[in-house]
Order: structure tokens, then C-alpha cells, then sequence
């Protein structure tokens, strides 16, 4: 009888008279051994391997097998890159103290050693130098704050410098129109390609000697730089 009731009927209903496709559960469903997905009269179809999850490929095809998406455990910003997730390197550092800036130099700028993130271990900041590298060629946003403190009328430069090539990758420049001592806010907000195994630095240059003011006392913004990986 039950196989005349299933040929019978090319749709099987359990806990349902209007079955909807050939097998119909209204209700919970146990399987106890393996799952078996495409295949045909011939072959049992694929059961995956273990840690993989079923993937629908739309009405009329079969699901398919897939590693799950690795979520990487970095903290950081999540992006995709070329259909893979991946934490961006990031970069965020505060100066720890005043800096002063030698007339006439690109000078690496010292004290920027303030880390509020580094999430590839990749910076190096100490009272007289800093250094950085990323981990893969890409476009990275450059962020640059700084508080300087010149002589009225100089043209102050901040960016970042290129060690490998020695020059500058990204940079601002502005006349210095504040009253002689007090600050002027430098800002360079880009977005720059880098590349892997290059050593980049912060450097500051003017016609005179310059002051960076760490800033952060409720009344001077903090100075402060960030790297981080965009695509």
C-alpha cells in the first residue's frame, strides 16, 4: 500500500494535505546519519565535509557545500577585499609630549609614542623617531592633527614621509598666521596607496624651528596621527 501511495501521488505530504513540493514536512524534522545534496539516479550526492554549511544556489538547483565565513579575531575594522573579510590594519597614535621641530628638515616627529592602536605591531614611536610599515600593498586613509606653535608668517609642513624612497608620499602646508607662541591647527585627512616592506614616517619640516603641542587639554585639540587600510 505504500508504495502504491507513493507512486500514486508525486508530492508527499507529512502533517499536511496541500503538500507544496515532492516531500512536504509540516513540523520538526530528525536526521541522524549524513546529508547527501545534488547527485542524480546514479550517485548519492555530496554530504561535505565536517565544518562545512549548506549554501542555497537559488529555485531549481541544489545547495552546495561551503566553508563557513572566517570571521578574523583582530581587533580592528572588518572589510572585504576582493570576497574575503579581513581586519584592516590600523594605526592610531597620540603624542605623548611637546616636540620641537628643526628649521629647514623634513624631521621625523618625536614623542608620537602614545599607541591607541596597533593592531599588526607594525609602528614604532619613541622621544626622537617613529617608523611604520604595512602589512599589504592597498589604499590606506592618512589622518594627521597637529598643534603647531611658529614664528607668524612661516609655511609649516606635515605628512608622511616615504623612508624608502626618501621623500614625501602625502602632505599639507599652510602659512603660519596665528600670533607668534600660540597654536594652529595642521590637519592632512587622505586616502594614499602604500606599499608592503616600505618604512614610512611622520615628519614635520618649517622655515624656522617648529613646536608640536601635544594638545589634549579640553581647550587644544590632541595631536595625533592614523593609518588604516581601506581597500
Amino acid at each position: 500500500m505504500l508504495l502504491i501511495s507513493i507512486w500514486g501521488f508525486p508530492q508527499i505530504g507529512i502533517n499536511t494535505t496541500t503538500p507544496q513540493r515532492t516531500l512536504h514536512v509540516n513540523g520538526s524534522l530528525q536526521v541522524t546519519n549524513e546529508i547527501n545534496v545534488g547527485g542524480d539516479a546514479a550517485t548519492a550526492g555530496n554530504s561535505g565535509t565536517a565544518g562545512q554549511v549548506l549554501k542555497s544556489n537559488g529555485p531549481d538547483q541544489p545547495p552546495s557545500w561551503q566553508a563557513p565565513i572566517d570571521v578574523p579575531d583582530t581587533a580592528g575594522t572588518l572589510i572585504a577585499v576582493n570576497g574575503s573579510f579581513f581586519v584592516a590594519q590600523e594605526i592610531v597614535v597620540q603624542m605623548s609630549n611637546n616636540f620641537t621641530v628643526t628649521g629647514g628638515t623634513a624631521s621625523v616627529i618625536g614623542n608620537l609614542d602614545a599607541e591607541a592602536i596597533d593592531n599588526e605591531s607594525k609602528y614604532s614611536g619613541t622621544a626622537t623617531t617613529n617608523s611604520f610599515q604595512v602589512s599589504v600593498d592597498g589604499t590606506y586613509q592618512v589622518i594627521m592633527n597637529m598643534q603647531l606653535s611658529t614664528v607668524k608668517g612661516s609655511g609649516p609642513v606635515i605628512g608622511i614621509w616615504d623612508n624608502t624612497e626618501n621623500k614625501w608620499t602625502a602632505r599639507v602646508n599652510d602659512t603660519y598666521t596665528a600670533v607668534d607662541g600660540t597654536l594652529q591647527s595642521y590637519t592632512l585627512i587622505t586616502g594614499i596607496p602604500m606599499v608592503a616592506g616600505r618604512v614610512y614616517s611622520f615628519r614635520a619640516s618649517s622655515n624656522g624651528n617648529c613646536t608640536i603641542n601635544k594638545g589634549g587639554t579640553g581647550t587644544v585639540p590632541m595631536s595625533y596621527v592614523s593609518v588604516k587600510r581601506m581597500k
